[in-house]
């Protein structure tokens, strides 16, 4: 046998060699013929292990990039099979695109809405992609939805007009009488409203560690006045001498957040527990504040200020109603109010 023919055989079969104490050692681990040909470029019948793993390594990238080739290839299919779906629905104008309470609208309306008012950047009103042709039919459904909620509550809209007649319908009522209305039913649904449209005058124990702080609400819990214990322990210049700040509504004078929330919990004469802040006019970095809920001016209450209500009230029950969208053109998604595409996974 050739030493050329050796190697080979060695290499792909395997060898073995004896150590001196007699034991077997293996030299080489199997390699399969054809991958020990594929390694060995220039033919002489000897490859390294990295060349081996090298080549493996490759194999496996080159397998996952025909993979993943393979995922794209067929979720293009997809995308155009689902695309031919909905053009064969959308070209057929008599078909329903989407039924909602009280009606339905048709391919042959949102159609024409598109070719009457085309979107920006549209290419061709008259072909429509599916995308275009979805938010038009989004925003006709929203505009429906909207008309039958008002009607629902009262206020009367044709749903069988014209966009535009919709449109204008409902904007008599939301500039008119709805407004009151939907700010009257908000406050009934949740008394914190209105507590939120009314200017709170406030003071505050302002400290650097929660230990003083607690004590600071303590004596006033106790009976002693405000003013007196916030000149007694208040870090200065943060509040007037007597802890007192303003008089304003509660998110305009503090934010959405912990102290606007703690000041809802309280009545006049009470005092929040401590709360935590960043501040860098405190030495530590911290301060820690007790609000004191002075008085509330509901006699300045102002609803409009944290309006306007109507579109929350409209929402609200807009997103309870049941919407069928043609299953190949999409599906409605309630919480957006929204028509999805079809999804392909």
């Amino acid at each position: 046998m050739s030493r050329r023919i050796l190697l080979l055989a060695l290499l792909v079969f395997g060898a073995f060699a004896c150590s001196d104490d007699g034991s077997v050692v293996t030299i080489h681990t199997e390699v399969l013929q054809e991958d020990f040909e594929a390694v060995d470029a220039d033919d002489d019948g000897v490859v390294t292990r990295d060349a081996l793993d090298a080549a493996e390594r490759d194999a496996e990238l080159a397998a996952a990039q025909e993979a993943l080739e393979a995922e794209r290839a067929e979720r293009a299919a997809q995308l155009a099979e689902q695309e031919a779906l909905a053009r064969a629905v959308y070209e057929d104008g008599s078909a329903v695109a989407a039924s909602f309470p009280g009606g339905q609208l048709s391919v042959a309306q949102v159609r024409a809405s598109l070719a009457a008012s085309p979107m920006s950047q549209m290419d061709d009103p008259q072909d429509p992609t599916h995308e275009e042709f979805i938010s038009r039919l989004t925003s006709m459904l929203q505009l429906r939805l909207a008309a039958v909620a008002l009607d629902e509550l009262g206020f009367p809209v044709d749903i069988d007009a014209s966009d535009e007649d919709i449109n204008a319908q409902m904007q008599a009522h939301l500039e008119g009488p709805f407004e009151e209305f939907a700010q009257q039913r908000s406050v009934a649904e949740d008394p914190s409203i209105e507590r939120l449209a009314t200017p709170h005058c406030v003071s505050a124990l302002v400290l650097t560690n929660e230990a003083d702080a607690s004590a600071a609400a303590e004596r006033v819990r106790a009976g002693e006045s405000v003013g007196d214990v916030a000149a007694d322990v208040n870090l200065p210049g943060l509040t007037e001498a007597d802890g007192s700040i303003e008089c304003g509504r509660p998110f305009d004078l503090f934010g959405a957040g912990e102290v606007s929330l703690a000041l809802l919990e309280i009545e006049p004469g009470e005092v929040t527990e401590p709360i935590l802040l960043p501040s860098a006019a405190s030495p530590t970095g911290e301060l820690w504040v007790v609000m004191h809920l002075d008085d509330l001016q509901h006699d300045q209450a102002d609803l409009s200020a944290i309006g306007p209500f109507a579109g929350r009230v409209l929402t609200g029950i807009m997103i309870g109603y049941e919407v069928t969208v043609t299953p190949e053109l999409g599906t409605w998604d309630p919480s957006s109010l929204a028509v999805s595409l079809p999804y392909v996974p």
